[in-house]
């Protein structure tokens, strides 16, 4: 499939990361794409790194995005609306492809004229925490195919151009803007694709309150998604039953999965500690709402670990 790609990319002090996924990038067999880096106040040297390719390459483009303004959707709409691609992927700046045909990969899933969206695998990356890893295999597994459900993840996904600007991200939502327009478009027809084969290392290494921060914003966006869905009301209705449920689930699946994990953080300490963050978050964000300035410093620019 003969199609023009762009690649948007936001960061925040991803200067290290970026370092490793600009080089595998660089060296993928699929070239005709460009790249959309989309920084939201970097200090650790991310707009140096940028700013060489820059000097060096037509296909390189920085734009900046003011932390009072900041959101996940507001931060890709920038990004999108200045490319010139034909499939426009959102790719996160701590997600590695772990190929080189990774871009043909994403882009053979549009071969159905049907296909408005596809998102690709995220396996985890070595550093990434036990617990996180298997979160992450039960989201992303499989082969190939056209899926039922809502589930998309911007950290490796792509869009035909045309349907983002018939739905554009939410600008309003504290995250899953993902779920929110593949939602859309699904009730306007389009199909959404898994691929397996274009896959990435997903790095995640957050400190539990981070973490915590992570679930709640997730969970107060899910609360204003599809909000006639009957069994998100449910949910909201029993947050504690399911939280308690859920914690005690995931500690079960992750302590039992243990042995055979290579994964850090496969102790029972640290296994308790993130299913527990990760249902308070939960649990915070289905009974709660902030404020936009609470949201913006504690949401979208955690404290470092």
């Amino acid at each position: 499939m003969n199609k023009s790609v762009s690649i948007v990319i936001r960061c925040l002090n991803e200067n290290d990361n970026l370092k490793v996924l600009i080089p595998i990038l660089l060296n993928q067999n699929y070239k005709d794409f460009e790249l959309i880096f989309v920084d939201s106040g970097s200090t650790d040297g991310t707009l140096e790194t940028i700013n060489k390719y820059i000097l060096k390459s037509n296909n390189f483009f920085l734009y900046h995005i003011k932390k009072i303004d900041f959101t996940f959707g507001r931060s890709l709409n920038l990004g999108f609306q200045n490319s010139n691609g034909d499939i426009i992927v959102s790719l996160s700046a701590h997600c590695f492809p772990k190929n080189n045909f990774y871009l043909e990969s994403i882009i053979d899933g549009f071969k159905l004229d049907s296909v408005g969206i596809v998102y690709g695998s995220q396996s985890p990356h070595f550093l990434t925490r036990h617990s996180e890893s298997s979160v992450q295999r039960t989201w992303f597994h499989g082969e190939s195919r056209i899926t039922t459900d809502g589930f998309i993840n911007n950290g490796n996904a792509a869009y035909r151009k045309e349907v983002w600007q018939k739905f554009l991200f939410d600008e309003k939502l504290t995250g899953l803007e993902d779920i929110d327009l593949g939602i859309k478009a699904k009730k306007s027809g389009w199909e959404v694709f898994y691929s397996s084969e274009a896959d990435v290392e997903h790095l995640h290494k957050e400190n539990y309150k981070t973490i915590q921060n992570r679930y709640r914003r997730e969970a107060e966006a899910m609360k204003n998604i599809d909000l006639l869905n009957p069994s998100n009301s449910n949910i909201i209705k029993n947050t504690l039953a399911h939280c308690f449920m859920g914690f005690l689930r995931g500690v079960k699946y992750d302590f039992k999965n243990s042995n055979e994990s290579i994964q850090p953080g496969k102790d029972f300490i640290s296994i308790f500690m993130y299913r527990l963050n990760q249902y308070i978050g939960t649990y915070k964000g289905f009974k709660n709402n902030m404020s936009k300035n609470k949201i913006t410093d504690l949401y979208f620019y955690p404290p470092k670990i």
